[in-house]
This record gives structure tokens, C-alpha cells and sequence, in this order.
């Protein structure tokens, strides 16, 4: 089951509280799943448990059963186009604003856009990537919706994407709060808990690749120091530079691996970090004078 099927699979069953929320959800259902044909009108879904949910708020709203067919994955239901535009569309108010007759109050417009997501909606699973969106088909409605996340402090966009108005969510926090707002607690914690741990890991890779950078400029360092050494012994000989510098040259090349600050302690007496840069500076100034 993918994580978007998950998620419908619990919003599908909550139990809403009024029966404004009913109609609400419901409104928005359709809104996404109905095809108008000449011989009738269809509400269809790929999904049992939404084909499942729309049958039960029908019946809630309509006070009578309606059934769905299943065709190869796709459940359907037909309805008559006269009862559809006399009571269905009227009722639900599928051709009009939606944010304040249809969802005057916080939980009708938490309903209202469970309904949009069961209709029209998917969501990425946040270990893979943070994505939420709403296959609004029409930019009006597309407008509509957005407009309805923003009432519910749920900042979405909108793009048109193969002819089709998507209203999107990229934010993690923003689509952990639709998915709590839409009655997906668990879910919505658990998102919470990935963007944790993906940060932590961000974290410590990011320090294990700043630590590795380190070592390989430390490295690269003492390669060109010794090489600069290795210069000097070669043509003027060590013995030419003070004892100092001799010191720390014969030092560097014996522990190739050592940091500045071990080198220092290895020196009698010991030195600094500082003082051990400064050597080996100047040695590496000879060598390029040479």
C-alpha cells in the first residue's frame, strides 16, 4: 500500500462531527470525481475505501442508498442528471464559492478538504520527498481550494500542469498540519518524526564531510611540506637551516600524519600550534627560494 493510500484509507474512516461536515466532505468529493456525460453523470474513484466513504456520506446527506459498480479497479456510480442538478448540486452547492456556505466553521473546512484529498489528492511519502497535491481540474476551483487552505493558516500554490490546475503543498510542516487538520494524527506525527531524523542525518553528514575536508587540506598540507623538505635536504641540506627549523622539519617528516598541535607537544620544550605553522612556513619559503 503506498503512503497515499494509507493516508485515504484512515481519513475514510473518521467519523465526522456535524452534518455540515458531511456535506462539506462530501461537496468536495464530487466536485473532484464527477464526469458529466450526455447519458448520465458518474462519480468514479480508483479507490474502495473512497468509493466505500462517498456511499455512506451519500446515504448520511441523501437519506437513501446509492451503489457503485466495479470495472476493472474503477468503482462507479451513476446518477440520474435530473436528480443530480435538482437536489445533488444544489445541495452541495457544486457550482458556486465554497469556503464560506459550504464550510462556515473550522471543522466543516478541515471535512471539506478531506473530502478534496480523497477525491483528487496524493501525498509523497516523506521519507522519499515532501509533496502534497490536489488535482483540482479547474483553475476556479483550483483558486477555490487554495483560498480554503489559507482559511486553515495552509500556505498552497498552484500550477497547471498537462491541462490540469494542481494545487500543491511542499513544506513539511505545511502538510503535516493538512494531514492533522484532516484527521491523520498518526500520520501527521510521523512526518514530523522523519523531517527529525532526516535532519540529524543531514547533520551528521554534513559534519563527517566537514571533518573529512579537514583531513584531506591537513594531508595535502603535510605532503607539501615534506615535499618541501625533502627539497631542501636535497640541495643545501639540512644541517644549513637553524636548529629551530631542523627540528621540526625532521619532526614533520617522521609523522607525516601528526596535526600541527601534536608535532608541538613532541618538541622539547614544547610549542603551540602557531609556532609549528611558523616553522614550517619559513621552510617552505626556503624551499622556494631555492
Amino acid at each position: 500500500m503506498s503512503f497515499t493510500q494509507n493516508v485515504k484509507a484512515q481519513l475514510a474512516k473518521i467519523e465526522n462531527g456535524c452534518n455540515f461536515c458531511d456535506i462539506a466532505e462530501l461537496s468536495a468529493i464530487i466536485r473532484l470525481c464527477a464526469v458529466y456525460k450526455e447519458k448520465g453523470i458518474y462519480i468514479t474513484t480508483e479507490n474502495e475505501d473512497v468509493a466505500d466513504r462517498i456511499q455512506m456520506l451519500y446515504e448520511k446527506v441523501f437519506c437513501h442508498g446509492i451503489d457503485y459498480i466495479n470495472r476493472n479497479g474503477t468503482f462507479r456510480f451513476g446518477i440520474d442528471t435530473d436528480f443530480f442538478a435538482e437536489h445533488i448540486a444544489q445541495r452541495l452547492m457544486l457550482f458556486g464559492s465554497v469556503k464560506d456556505e459550504i464550510a462556515p466553521m473550522d471543522c466543516c473546512r478541515a471535512a471539506y478538504v478531506r473530502g478534496a484529498f480523497l477525491g483528487g489528492g496524493s501525498v509523497s511519502d516523506p521519507k522519499v520527498r515532501y509533496h502534497m497535491e490536489f488535482d483540482a481540474k479547474h483553475e476556479s476551483y483550483a483558486n477555490q481550494l487554495e483560498e480554503m487552505l489559507l482559511s486553515m493558516q495552509i500556505i498552497a500554490k498552484t500550477t497547471c500542469r498537462k491541462g490540469h490546475y494542481i494545487v500543491y503543498i511542499k513544506e513539511y510542516e505545511s502538510i503535516a498540519d493538512t494531514l492533522g487538520a484532516m484527521g491523520a494524527v498518526g500520520l501527521s506525527m510521523e512526518l514530523y518524526n522523519v523531517s527529525i531524523e532526516k535532519e540529524i542525518r543531514n547533520r551528521a553528514n554534513r559534519q563527517a564531510n566537514c571533518e573529512y575536508a579537514n583531513i584531506e587540506r591537513t594531508t595535502q598540507t603535510a605532503f607539501r611540506q615534506i615535499d618541501a623538505i625533502k627539497k631542501i635536504e636535497k640541495t643545501i641540506g639540512l644541517d644549513k637551516l637553524p636548529q629551530t627549523l631542523r627540528d621540526i622539519a625532521v619532526l614533520r617528516c617522521s609523522y607525516p600524519d601528526e596535526s600541527l598541535k601534536e608535532l608541538g607537544e613532541r618538541l622539547s620544550p614544547p610549542i603551540g600550534k602557531s609556532g609549528v605553522n611558523h616553522r614550517l612556513k619559513r621552510i617552505t619559503e626556503i624551499s622556494d627560494n631555492l
